[in-house]
C-alpha cells in the first residue's frame, strides 16, 4: 500500500525523501516509518537476489528478519550524509545487507554448536529450514556464486558499485538511476553501467582463474 502519494516509480532523491531523512535524523518516528514503507518492497526483493540462497535457507525468507534489517539501517541514518552525489537507496541496501549478513553468520555459528539442527534468530524468529526445491549441490553452487559476486562488488569504485546495485538488484530503470545518482543524462548512466559491468566481469574472471 502506498503512503501519502509515494510511488515506486518516483525518483528517490527528491525533496520529499530529503525532508523525511532530515526528520528521521531528528528522531521523528513517523518519518522513519514512511521511509520504511517507501523502500521496503524494493529492498526485500534486492536482498533476496544479492545474498542468494543463504538468505532463503538460513532466514527462511523471513519478513521479520528483513524488516528488522531495513529498520536497523534506517536507525543508522546519522551515518549517511548526502553531498549531492551518490545513492541513498544503494546506501540503505548496503546497511540492510550488512545486518542480514551479520545474522546469517550468527546463525551459522549457532548451527555448528546446536544439537538437532534447529536454530532460531534472537527471540525465536525464522527457524533454520532447508530450501524446498534445491539440492545441496545447487545450494552450494548458488552460495559460491553469490559470495563471489558480492566480494567483486566490494572491489568496485563506489559509483560503479552503486549503478550495478541500482540496476541489477533494485531494478531501477535508466531514468530512475539518472535521478537517484544525480547524473546529467541517461547516456551517462548507460556509459557508467557499461564500464562497471566490464570491470565486474574482469574481477569475476580473475577470481575464477
Amino acid at each position: 500500500m502506498q503512503n501519502q502519494g509515494f510511488s515506486n516509480r518516483a525518483p528517490f532523491l527528491d525533496d520529499n525523501t530529503r525532508n523525511l531523512v532530515n526528520r528521521a535524523l531528528e528522531q521523528d518516528r513517523d518519518a522513519t516509518d514512511l521511509l520504511f514503507q517507501r523502500y521496503r518492497d524494493r529492498l526485500r526483493a534486492a536482498l533476496r537476489k544479492l545474498i542468494g540462497p543463504k538468505y532463503r535457507v538460513l532466514m527462511a525468507d523471513s519478513e521479520d528478519a528483513t524488516h528488522d534489517a531495513i529498520l536497523s539501517a534506517l536507525r543508522r541514518l546519522h551515518q549517511f550524509e548526502y553531498r549531492g552525489e551518490g545513492s541513498f537507496l544503494a546506501w540503505l541496501l548496503k546497511g540492510a545487507e550488512y545486518e542480514i549478513i551479520r545474522r546469517i553468520r550468527a546463525l551459522e555459528t549457532k548451527k555448528r554448536s546446536a544439537e538437532g539442527g534447529v536454530v532460531t534468530i534472537d527471540d525465536g524468529h525464522a527457524d533454520l529450514v532447508p530450501a524446498k526445491d534445491a539440492t545441496p549441490s545447487q545450494i552450494h553452487d548458488e552460495n559460491e556464486l553469490a559470495e563471489r559476486i558480492r566480494a567483486a562488488l566490494q572491489q568496485l569504485p563506489d559509483r560503479e558499485r552503486e549503478v550495478i546495485v541500482l540496476r541489477r538488484y533494485l531494478e531501477l530503470d535508466t531514468a530512475e538511476i539518472c535521478a537517484e545518482m544525480g547524473l546529467p543524462t541517461e547516456g551517462s548512466v548507460r556509459a557508467l553501467l557499461s564500464r562497471a559491468q566490464a570491470r565486474l566481469a574482469g574481477l569475476l574472471s580473475r577470481r575464477e582463474s
